[in-house]
């Protein structure tokens, strides 16, 4: 086969599964509910087919939670060899922050800030459709593999290097909402993340004595640093300072936490200011997964309470706590399967509360079907390991020293204590003086 039929066929399969999406009487109703969250109901073919892409791939519908590939490919029996390969290739696809570094007469080389590889992108369209695009420019696309080759489905945005601090605050935070796509395709950058989960395990188990340790939300960015400050120095926390951190609340209930945001505009800043920030006290459990790394589980305890407690009804918002750590993609299967190995009343409980008949698989692959097909890093393990992260923080630390030391007494406070200018840091690694 040909450049020119290869990049037909992939084409003209595209195209059915776009028209697939407009038509099909299962699909179609729920991507108009899709188009209404943008209010692009009524918007031109360019509008509409930037918004289909990103909905065939992070869409699941019916009771299986099939993707939309799945369900094109069961409704299409007659589709030919090739279109189902392409199918699956294209069920391998996905969207990251890449650096252009080339420009080519058929495609792109991009480097990709997430999982820190080159790729050569080739296009399905004439490149003056990308007239303008230079190097040194970030890219937000998606692109997926056919062999050996790659090829470009999207740009959904350009920005220029001198938004440089705009694109790593994205990429991190694509970081923090996927973690497997920094390693999954750079076997050297999971081996480290693998070898850093084992190392900061063991780590934990010393400083904590336990894998899991329940505070609030107001102690809890104390206990991390105190284990930041044993894994970055080796500077053991004692039991007093530990057990100073450690605090109930005074009586578990599940509620909404209005300071909880998912903007990429704004994560860094409340991340920074940490969960003492938030003006509701909570519960929070932090856990160490020994496969998976370290989770901050905020309502962990309370959610552990409706299981323990002979009235489960007397824990306020039971069943959304219930539904929420269930529908919630940043808590792992194996997070549940702790909690039901606690509880051996776990699924009898939970199917009275959802009004189903599940068992402990069953509720798993339905809920946390891809945290069991595959291993999930936390999002915090993946992060230590990522160069875009350190370099984000180099550039938030550089900020803060620049315009945070005047006016603000610094005696007396030693290196390892919260830094005075407010940022939540400790004063090594914020204003302390660099030597």
């Amino acid at each position: 086969m040909s450049v020119i039929e290869k990049l037909a066929n992939i084409s003209d399969t595209i195209t059915k599964l776009m028209n697939f999406v407009m038509t099909d009487e299962t699909v179609k109703p729920d991507f108009d509910e899709y188009l209404a969250t943008f209010s692009a109901q009524n918007a031109d073919k360019n509008r509409i087919q930037a918004l289909i892409i990103p909905y065939i791939f992070e869409r699941r519908l019916t009771e299986q939670r099939k993707t939309i590939l799945q369900l094109f490919e069961e409704k299409n029996t007659d589709l030919t060899d090739d279109e189902k390969k392409i199918l699956e290739s294209l069920s391998k696809s996905f969207s990251s922050v890449f650096e252009v570094r080339r420009i080519l007469s058929n495609g792109f080389e991009l480097y990709n800030l997430i999982n820190e590889r080159m790729y050569k992108v080739l296009s399905l369209v004439k490149m003056n459709n990308f007239r303008g695009i230079t190097p040194g420019q970030f890219a937000l696309a998606r692109i997926f593999p056919i062999k050996d080759e790659y090829y470009l489905l999207e740009v959904s945005n350009v920005l220029s290097s001198i938004n440089k601090e705009e694109v790593y605050k994205y990429a991190i935070a694509k970081i923090i909402e996927k973690p497997e796509d920094a390693y999954e395709q750079n076997q050297k950058k999971k081996e480290q993340i693998e070898q850093l989960v084992q190392n900061f395990g063991k780590k934990f188990l010393e400083c904590f004595a336990s894998d899991e340790v329940i505070t609030t939300n107001i102690y809890a960015d104390n206990l991390i640093n105190l284990f930041n400050t044993y894994c970055d120095d080796g500077i053991m926390p004692s039991k007093e300072d530990i057990e100073a951190n450690i605090k109930n609340v005074e009586n578990n209930r599940y509620f909404t936490v209005s300071d909880f945001r998912n903007s990429y505009s704004d994560f860094m800043e409340k991340s920074l200011e940490g969960f003492s920030s938030h003006s509701s006290v909570y519960d929070i459990g932090i856990i160490y997964d020994k496969e998976l790394g370290l989770f901050v589980v905020p309502f962990y305890q309370t959610f552990c309470k409706i299981y323990e407690v002979d009235d489960y009804k007397s824990v306020q918002g039971y069943k959304d706590c219930v539904k929420s750590f269930l529908e919630n993609d940043k808590i792992p299967a194996n997070i549940i399967k702790r909690v039901a190995q606690k509880y051996p009343d776990f699924m009898n409980r939970t199917n009275e509360i959802l009004s189903t008949s599940y068992n402990l698989n069953e509720l798993l692959n339905y809920y946390k079907q891809d945290s069991v097909e595959k291993k999930i890093y936390s999002s915090a393990s993946v992060l230590y390991a990522s160069k875009i992260f350190e370099q984000m923080m180099n550039v938030v630390s550089n900020k803060e020293e620049s315009h945070k030391k005047e006016g603000i007494d610094y005696s007396n406070v030693g290196r390892n204590d919260l830094c005075p200018c407010g940022s939540g840091k400790k004063y090594k690694k914020c204003c302390m003086p660099k030597e």
